[in-house]
């Protein structure tokens, strides 16, 4: 009876997203991590919470058992897909109350450290800030928690709902029902014949590596969709092959890389033959397999491989090595798999690895006219060819996604048909294929683990073509505690590193052209070395981004009237003046930007961040980059869970308000080109979570804001500060900063460095970026301090900088050395002191260029052991 109430009370809402794959345990694990950590451990004691949160996460841990057998069913019951997410608004709730709890002992903190009498007198006969009170209304709040989820938890057995083996893991398992064959008919497939011949190139070269202990093998690598079967399949049928091996294999391994299963398919690839599992042991079987491999020359196709495990490939490997007589030269064996993942690449090839291209738009056009026509009518119907033109092109270059459309429309010959198409999401038009371009990608995605899951789902927050930085996304899957690290000792910003790098090897992402002008007329290599990279996601796998997370996200114009209910992340396609007046608002939006606003100046005013603290108290991400205002109104007192906030190109703000120093939670304050910021706060101390910091302000004097307060600070950008005499005074107190750049600054004449002789303390600073700077004299002293963590140092345009001081020789961690346009520096003795020292690139500087030249200068023998060097003029 409870479920079917719990049933029907939600059903209206299921109806509208019976489609949508509700991914919950990335969110439950990571409020499972938070809660087990020592920092909320000790809130929650100071607060006299303990034996509630204790109740809650007992209770969290009970569902985390089933939370991947409910996710894994919930495609085929509806039910299972409206308690998943109940579970889910109810852990978006839990997660509230603890930001609370969070945010009261920050403000606690920073009124002890810093705050006057009166203020600790006034918190304490404050309603709302009394610690009693507080912890009364606490302790109601999450046991009304329990009282709700226990309820939800309580349905896991009507439901069914097994205990999953790999539930702590965190990734799901996936059925497979798709198996690979050998054959293709090469007229069937266009645009890969240079791709093809290349890797029939490889495949007659008798020997690509020359270790014993290896053979050749040759991984296809690109996204779901791309065509690396095909490509396999292609060269697998080219006579050519067929003549140069005396054997062919072809085995579909997918997701299980069971060694034992492998060699029977291989045996059984072999001639047909069957043989019986059961029967022979796994010794009998491997020893059958090496006599009928013995001296033949093999070629073997391994398609869609998803093993990360390099000691199961060894193994496999290993029973396919030596099938020749020692004496004699090797026989040319190979092996081509495919893969969507560069790690399985990395893993098994050694000889050549091929990243499959996007198809070029006219071939893409070719093969849609192939699959939508019959042979020779597309000449007949010129409208639905300029509507397949524009649906081609709309596949971006990814082949099934061609087929799948092409071969759908085939059976639809109307005009309106190809149109609804051509002007749908992708995962609109045919959710129900199997077979399809969403099948495939998705197949991909169940791959990822849970917190990777909810990382790509936030990509579709932003708009198709977006170009992400590393830094942009990490800033926000941080804000909305998406990078909950286990280790307490890990960073958040490395575990946002990590899953960056894991999305661009599974082929989410890939990174942008190298050639393109971004950042203020810097090219993508002086970025990296900043630490900066761009990535793009190709649209189709936004389109699957979308479709994880289709009910929480919502593209708005700035006058519309209606927002779902379940909305929590906005990004308005237009901005204007005054206010929206979207009528019933949703209660819980987390993130209000304009990423998909095409003007680059924000109508947007005063008000409109007004109405947002007034209307939306659980916002964590607020991104107003490029408005046009000139004073921010002093309501930020009210955003006590916002943890991102970007002003960035706000040319005309010139003051921040008082208010914003009460962001306790604050984690990232983004003030890039704020060209005529005047004013900055003196209490800017108090926000004390601060781990982002780019600043461009006009202010003379920076030394009053007490950076060095600033604990968990990682980045620090000081940028374009055109009238900055003095910097921040105590720099060398950050002592979790690893990536500080001060450019443009070029009233800039020295680092502050009193107290450097009478200090012991150590720095983690792992790049840092001087540019620009005429006047700077001397490097700061305190950087030596950073001698074991410091792998990248760059000064550019630094004119009054006359020589590299001697205990630079003492960063023996350093990696590169960047010098650009200081035509008076020298370089100190005993560089060969700097072994890690992999790249030395100096340039604009004509002196130690001439210096440092490999046959004639003076310099040389400083440097003649570090790898690589580039010299040059400009």
């Amino acid at each position: 009876m409870v479920l079917c109430l719990f049933l029907k009370l939600q059903l209206p809402q299921f109806q509208k997203n019976k489609n949508m794959a509700s991914t919950v345990s990335g969110l439950l694990t990571n409020m499972l991590d938070k809660l087990l950590t020592t920092a909320f451990h000790n809130i929650s004691m100071a607060k006299g919470l303990q034996r509630e949160v204790t109740n809650l996460q007992n209770t969290l841990t009970i569902i985390n058992a089933f939370i991947l057998d409910a996710e894994n069913k919930q495609t085929q019951n509806n039910s299972i897909s409206l308690w998943l997410q109940q579970l889910k608004d109810a852990l978006f709730d839990a997660r509230d109350i603890f930001d609370e709890i969070e945010f009261e002992s920050l403000r606690k903190h920073v009124v002890k450290k810093h705050g006057t009498f009166n203020t600790k007198v006034q918190r304490f006969l404050s309603s709302s800030t009394n610690p009693l009170t507080f912890r009364v209304q606490m302790a109601h709040k999450i046991k009304h928690m329990n009282t709700r989820i226990d309820q939800i938890a309580s349905l896991r057995m009507k439901l069914g709902l097994i205990v999953s083996e790999n539930h702590a893991s965190g990734s799901s398992s996936t059925r497979v029902t798709r198996e690979t064959h050998s054959y293709v008919r090469p007229s069937h497939v266009i645009g890969r014949d240079g791709e093809k011949e290349k890797i029939i190139k490889f495949l007659m070269d008798p020997l690509l590596v020359s270790d014993d202990d290896e053979i050749d093998v040759i991984p296809i690598v690109g996204i779901g969709g791309l065509g690396k079967t095909t490509l396999a399949q292609l060269v697998y049928n080219d006579d050519r092959v067929i003549e140069l091996f005396d054997l062919r294999m072809w085995v579909f391994v997918s997701d299980v890389f069971d060694v034992k299963r492998l060699v029977l398919d291989i045996l059984k690839a072999m001639h047909g033959m069957e043989v019986d599992a059961h029967k022979y042991s796994f010794d009998q079987l491997q020893n059958m397999l090496r006599e009928r491999l013995w001296g033949k020359k093999f070629l073997l196709v391994l398609d869609d491989v998803w093993n990360e495990d390099y000691r199961e490939w060894l193994e496999l490997k290993n029973l396919l090595l030596g099938m020749h007589d020692g004496d004699d030269d090797k026989l040319g064996n190979k092996i081509i798999t495919t893969t969507r993942s560069d790690r399985v690449a990395s893993i098994m090839g050694n000889a050549y690895k091929h990243s499959l291209k996007y198809l070029p738009e006219e071939d893409c056009l070719q093969l849609f006219v192939k699959c939508a026509f019959p042979a020779g009518e597309a000449k007949h119907n010129p409208r639905l060819m300029e509507i397949g033109k524009d649906i081609a092109r709309k596949c971006k270059g990814l082949p099934l996604a061609v087929v799948s459309l092409g071969c759908l429309l085939r059976a639809r010959p109307g005009e309106s048909e190809w149109k609804k198409v051509r002007d749908s999401e992708i995962w609109k038009v045919n959710p129900q294929d199997d077979d399809g371009i969403l099948a495939a990608l998705k197949l991909s995605y169940n791959h990822l683990s849970s917190g990777l899951k909810q990382c790509f789902s936030y990509c579709s927050i932003f708009p198709k073509g977006y170009e992400y930085t590393n830094l942009e996304l990490i800033s926000f899957w941080m804000a909305h505690g998406l990078l909950q690290t286990k280790n307490e000792d890990e960073e958040p910003e490395d575990l946002g590193e990590f899953y960056i790098q894991e999305l661009v090897s599974r082929s989410f992402f890939e990174c942008a052209a190298e050639e393109q002008l971004v950042i203020d007329g810097l090219i993508s290599e002086e970025l990296e070395l900043l630490g900066i990279n761009f990535f793009k996601m190709h649209d189709l796998v936004h389109d699957l981004a979308v479709f994880t997370m289709q009910s929480e996200r919502a593209v708005v114009k700035f006058k519309s009237t209606n927002i779902k209910e379940k909305v929590q992340h906005l990004s308005f396609s237009d901005s204007g003046e005054g206010v929206p007046t979207f009528g019933k608002m949703p209660s819980k939006i987390r993130t209000i930007g304009f990423w998909h606003a095409s003007q680059k100046e924000l109508a947007i005013t005063e008000p409109f961040v007004k109405w947002i603290s007034n209307k939306f108290k659980y916002i964590r991400v607020l991104n107003i980059q490029g408005s046009n205002f000139q004073f921010l109104p002093d309501c930020f007192d009210k955003m006590k869970h916002l943890r991102s906030l970007d002003l960035s190109y706000c040319q005309r703000l010139e003051k921040l308000p008082d208010s914003i120093c009460m962001l306790h939670n604050l984690e990232v304050l983004n003030l890039c080109r704020c060209v005529s910021l005047a004013y900055i706060p003196k209490n800017l101390l108090n926000l004390i979570s601060l781990r982002i910091l780019w600043i461009t302000t006009k202010i003379t004097d920076l030394s009053f804001i007490g950076i060095g307060n600033l604990k968990y600070l990682q980045i620090l950008i000081l940028w374009n500060c055109d009238n900055l005499v003095f910097l921040p005074r105590d720099l060398r107190h950050l002592s979790a900063l690893k990536r500080l750049t001060i450019e443009a600054c070029e009233e800039v004449v020295s680092f502050e460095d009193e107290g450097e002789d009478d200090e012991n303390y150590s720095l983690k600073l792992e790049r840092v970026s001087i540019d620009k700077l005429p006047n700077l004299v001397a490097l700061p002293g305190w950087l030596r301090r950073a001698g074991t963590t410091l792998r990248y140092l760059g000064i550019s345009e630094c004119s009054s900088l006359m020589a590299l001081p001697e205990w630079l020789v003492n960063l023996t961690s350093l990696e590169t050395l960047l010098i650009a346009d200081c035509p008076n520096l020298t370089l100190p003795q005993h560089m060969d002191r700097l072994q890690n020292l992999q790249n030395l690139k100096i340039y604009g500087c004509p002196q130690l260029v001439e210096r440092c030249n490999q046959n004639t200068g003076s310099d040389w023998h400083k440097i003649a052991h570090i790898p690589n060097v580039e010299l040059g003029s400009v």
